[in-house]
Order: structure tokens, then sequence, then C-alpha cells
């Protein structure tokens, strides 16, 4: 188009690419697919960089008649659309490949526009500060609220995937923009729980749980009945089938966070029944997780392996290799429940030690140790299975990948995000640990402007500065007893 000297197309392309940077400006030309790609291929080139791209412009290749400009403005929700498709649709792991893909994704532009111009402006805004901009992503999310609900009751079947997208990238914007981990959670646990409504269209369970396993984790909201219900209805279906070990895993995960609830809410004294009762239960759940380890190992294998690549990207130069990206996600839910597990166990130790010591021998508290420990590093060896760190060559990062079936992007970002934090404030893990899943929410954060990464970072932040505190306090008290020592 741009190649056209006449009047009239150059006309045509300022009203449908806008210069005024307006946001009451719409940008329908990038519903298409084909302007979707070429927005991602414009930004492609500098995707590495961790400041936010140029807003101001679009470079045109090649050369450009003198009679055109040589720099096309993008109007604000244009500037949103591109982010969102550069920063949290491509490059990623679980990314459209091949254009059949990419116009799957796009195939409902109306309604998914919106979701994504809201997503794109909120990642956008909260990196550079613009007021207006995050107006403009409330006010573009609030207009999806409203076209995803019509969607939905349209109660289209060739509409499902639509729906159920728009339904997640809706949660997806609540991280990006939710202040505070446990606020943003809840909120995007409410979308989940949408997905799930619409989930019951085409799955006959007769009850869906409501949300995911890491909302409640995070908010500490009881289980509600309809997990029981549809897990109940799965192992059934599954009976026989090996991959019902991804049901039991379910399962065992269900029983960490009822076992958690219950230990929160009781008060136990060391050394009583109760106390040692507990303990006893949380045993018994690390036996079933080395149990389901085994299993996942015969159904969902994978690979370590090691290489030469930059120390912030891959995790003392190992990276597993996954069959599908859902086993790779199952792993990583599998190691953050299992860690957390054996995280209670030490717990215990320190705070009810007469329980422990009859509970817990000696051999057993240094598998608790060793577990967390080699769950953590396989966590953070896994990242380049679930995101790639922009110091990589997308090049490189094809051997990372695994087959993926959503084809939906950053989506897996956010519970990568909460199993680094479980990763890198495990307890007694080396302080490498901390320190690389702390500089990868970093990195996210400034390439995505995702603020449940900021969010985390700073809980990060305080788990270091009770540490040092309680290092700082213990070497103040030994050297009180070396000097009382002295003294006597």
């Amino acid at each position: 188009m741009f190649r056209d000297e006449s009047s009239k197309v150059i006309q045509k392309a300022h009203a449908q690419w806008g210069s005024s940077g307006s946001p009451t400006e719409q940008s329908r030309s990038f519903a298409s697919t084909s302007a979707a790609a070429s927005a991602w291929t414009d930004e492609s080139s500098s995707s590495a960089s961790d400041s936010p791209p140029d807003n101001s412009s679009l470079p045109l290749p090649g050369l450009v008649p003198a009679k055109i400009p040589k720099k096309v403005d993008l109007n604000i929700e244009q500037q949103g659309l591109q982010f969102y498709i550069n920063r949290y649709l491509m490059n990623h792991p679980d990314s459209p490949r091949t254009s059949e893909q990419v116009a799957t994704y796009f195939s409902r532009a109306d309604t998914a526009q919106n979701v994504m111009i809201a997503v794109g402006l909120a990642g956008l805004s909260n990196l550079l500060g613009n007021k207006n901009m995050n107006l403009v992503a409330r006010s573009k999310y609030v207009a999806s609220l409203k076209q995803t609900g019509q969607l939905i009751a349209s109660n289209d079947p060739a509409g499902f995937v639509a729906r159920l997208r728009s339904v997640v990238t809706l949660a997806l914007f609540e991280v990006v923009q939710g202040r505070g981990s446990r606020v943003a959670v809840g909120l995007a646990s409410t979308h989940v729980n949408g997905a799930v409504a619409v989930l019951r269209s085409v799955l006959p369970l007769p009850q869906a749980p409501n949300g995911g396993f890491i909302p409640y984790q995070a908010t500490g909201t009881p289980l509600p009945p309809g997990f029981f219900e549809a897990l109940k209805f799965c192992k059934q279906l599954m009976q026989g089938v090996p991959e019902s070990c991804s049901v039991d895993l379910a399962l065992a995960m269900v029983r960490l966070l009822q076992l958690s609830a219950t230990f929160e809410h009781t008060v136990y004294t060391d050394g009583r029944p109760a106390a040692d009762d507990i303990i006893r239960q949380f045993i018994q759940l690390d036996n079933t997780f080395d149990g389901l380890e085994r299993r996942l190992l015969e159904v969902f294998p994978f690979t370590e392996n090691r290489g030469e690549y930059p120390p912030e990207a891959v995790f003392r130069g190992k990276w597993h290799k996954y069959n599908v990206i859902w086993a790779a996600r199952l792993w990583n839910h599998y190691r953050w429940a299992h860690i957390l597990t054996n995280q209670k166990l030490v717990k215990f130790m320190k705070i009810y030690p007469i329980s422990s010591s009859r509970t817990l021998p000696a051999p057993r508290r240094v598998k608790c140790y060793t577990t967390i420990e080699r769950l953590a590093e396989d966590i953070l060896i896994s990242v380049p299975s679930h995101w790639h760190h922009p110091t990589l060559d997308p090049e490189v990062t094809l051997e990372f990948e695994a087959d993926g079936y959503g084809n939906s992007g950053a989506v897996g970002v956010p519970s990568l995000l909460w199993h680094l934090k479980v990763a890198g404030c495990a307890p007694n893990v080396p302080p490498e640990f901390w320190d690389w899943a702390y500089n990868a929410m970093q990195v996210i954060w400034r390439q995505m402007g995702m603020l449940h990464a900021k969010a985390l970072s700073e809980i990060m932040e305080e788990h270091r500065s009770k540490l040092n505190k309680e290092a700082a306090g213990h070497k103040v008290k030994l050297e009180e007893e070396d000097g009382q020592r002295r003294i006597y």
C-alpha cells in the first residue's frame, strides 16, 4: 500500500493507521491476521531489549517516496496491541508458529482485539508510568468484559476456543495490572472460574472445580466441594489409564492444601498427640509424592541436558527436554507442591522439637532438605521450557521447546512466577537459587510490565531480608555465648 504514491492511498493509510495518538481512535486494521503478524515482525528484531518498544513510530522497510512520511505514528490502541503481540503472544514456548495457528488465534478479532489491547496497554503503562494509557487499558478491559459476556451468551459451538481464550486473557490482565500478589491472584481466579464455567458447556462434569490450585494456595481460601466432585469423576473416567497419575497428583495437591489449612487454623502443643498426628499426616503425604514422582517419570519422561548458554538465561547450563508443554507444566506443579510439603516438615522440626523427635528420624530429616534442594533446582532448570530469556537467540530456544497445545503465548508465565518464588525461597537452598529466581522475575517485569512479577519480587526481597536479620541475630547470640564462656 505504501509503494503507491497516489494521494488516495496515502489518505487511506493514514485513515487506517492513525497519526494523532488519540485514545479515541480505533485500530481496526490490526484485527486482521496479516496486520497482526506484521506488527509482530516490526519489533521482533529488538525484542531482546529490556526497555519498552519505541511507541512513537513504526519504521517502514525499504525506500519510501518523498511525499510519504518516513514514520507512521501508532495511536495508543495500536501501541497496546503491538506490545501484546510482541511481549505476550509471540516469542514464548507456547506461541503460534504457523500461519494457520495465527489465523486461529485471531479468528474472533472483534472480541479478541479489546482483550489484547487491554493487556498490552496495562503492561506498557506499568513500564512507562503513563496514567492516561492505564485509563485506556481499563476502558478496554471493561469493553472486553461486555464483549466476552455476549460471546459466551451466544453459545456458538464454533466459538468455544475463542470464548475460553478471551476469559483466560481477562485473567491475564489481572496479574498484569493487579497490585499485590494475593489481590492479583484472587481477581484472576474470578476469571478462571469463568473459564471453568465455559468448560462446563462441553465437558460432562457433574460439578466442575472453581479456579486452580495456586490461587487457593496463595490466598488461603478453602477448597470448594466442586474440586472433590470433579476429581472423583475424572478418576473414574481414567481408571486403568497410565495418565491417571495426573489426577492422583491433583488429589495429592488437594490434600496438601487441606492439611495446610488445618495447620494454619489449629493451635498445637509440642509433645501432644495432635502435634504428632499432623506431622505424621505430612509424612504420609510426602510418601505419596515420592510414589507420584516415579509414576510421572514413566508416563511423562524428560531428559536433563547441558550446554554453554548465558548463565542468567539457563540455570547452571542445564535444561530439561519435555515431549509436550503440558507435561512440563505438570512436572512443575508436582515440584512446588512437594517442596511445600517438605517445607512444612522442616518447620515442624523447629517449632515442635519434641513431637518431631518422635516422628522424624534423622535420615528422614536429611531427606527433607535434599528433596527441597533437588526439586527447587529442577524448577530453575526447567525455566527455558516455560519462558525464554531475552538474551537467548531465537534459534537456540527452539531446542528447549516442547510441543504446545494452546498456542497461547504468555498464559503460563504467572504460574511460572509462583514456581520461581517457591524455589528461590525454599528453606536452606543455596543463595544462588534466590539470586537466579529473583533476577528472572526482574527481567519478566522489565520485559512485560507484569505487576505480579514485581509483587512477587518484593515478597522475595522481604524473605531475604528476614533471613539476613535472623543470621545477624544468630551471629550476635553466638558471640555473646562465646564471650560468656571466656569470662567463665
